[in-house]
């Protein structure tokens, strides 16, 4: 379903108002692995003295952790919420410039300006692939020759089956969602302005950026695996058994029989 983009905008300001992103996050074990697994991938593709720009950084996680390791980092939200967060979080910082910036728009930017982009929240909030492809071009235009894009979007399964056939009333629950019986697809997030894609929503938009951007296709990797929809379990592991299960997701972070079960994944793009 489509929604008109007054709509969305309403979504977005009430869905991110309570800053509840802030701690998102680091709430509990599983959702922590999201955040392990995508600082394993930028560790691996991060050059020395890169500097960063955090496109849709929410409340800063990922520019405060690669600023304590010495980086430069342009943060950038379109929230109000989080723009006021991350400009007391990073009051004091002399590595982190937070900025009001929309994902479609960083014509304040330069051409050729970043050696590292990351998009980890923009590309899912956009409803049609015209815009989502001009947000991956204006991530690309900015990032320098040879520079990893991390563009990330939330996939429908691990959702469908955490909020919906985990609920206690799963009969119920997938009432209040759009949803197609016959093909298992989630046509409508109700009450969220997150798109919910499948494996096959997203090969659509990264072979039409390819086919219209200077880019060459990187891995793939799901930022929390199973994490979700075995949630409980991964709570209540010991530290060893958990440090155990970070193993096995980083090791399975790029199977495609595994991947379409990640609350989030990332695709990963050079510039040429």
């Amino acid at each position: 379903m489509s929604y008109d983009k007054k709509y969305l905008e309403k979504l977005f300001q009430e869905q991110y108002a309570s800053g509840f992103e802030e701690k998102r996050l680091f709430f509990t074990k599983a959702n922590e692995t999201e955040y392990i697994v995508t600082m394993h991938y930028i560790h691996k593709y991060l050059r020395k003295n890169a500097n960063i720009i955090d496109v849709g950084a929410g409340a800063g996680a990922y520019s405060a952790a690669l600023a304590d390791e010495g980086y430069f980092v342009d943060a950038l939200d379109l929230h109000p919420t989080h723009i006021d967060r991350m400009n007391e979080v990073f009051k004091d910082s002399d590595k982190v410039k937070v900025g009001k910036a929309d994902a479609l728009d960083l014509s304040e930017f330069e051409d050729d300006s970043y050696d590292l982009v990351l998009e980890l929240g923009p590309v899912y909030h956009i409803h049609n692939i015209e815009d989502r492809i001009k947000a991956i071009r204006e991530a690309v235009r900015v990032a320098r020759k040879g520079a990893p894009i991390f563009v990330a979007f939330c996939l429908q399964d691990a959702g469908l089956i955490e909020y919906i056939f985990q609920s206690e009333n799963p009969a119920e629950e997938i009432k209040t969602i759009g949803y197609e019986r016959e093909t298992g697809i989630v046509t409508e997030n109700t009450g969220s302005s997150r798109v919910l894609d499948t494996i096959s929503d997203v090969d659509e938009v990264i072979n039409k950026a390819l086919q219209e951007l200077p880019i060459t296709r990187g891995p793939r990797f799901s930022q929390d695996g199973l994490s979700q929809i075995i949630r409980d379990s991964v709570n209540n592991m010991s530290e060893d058994s958990y440090k155990e299960w970070i193993k096995y997701l980083i090791a399975t972070a790029e199977r495609p029989d595994l991947i379409g079960y990640s609350n989030h994944i990332v695709q990963i793009l050079f510039k040429n």
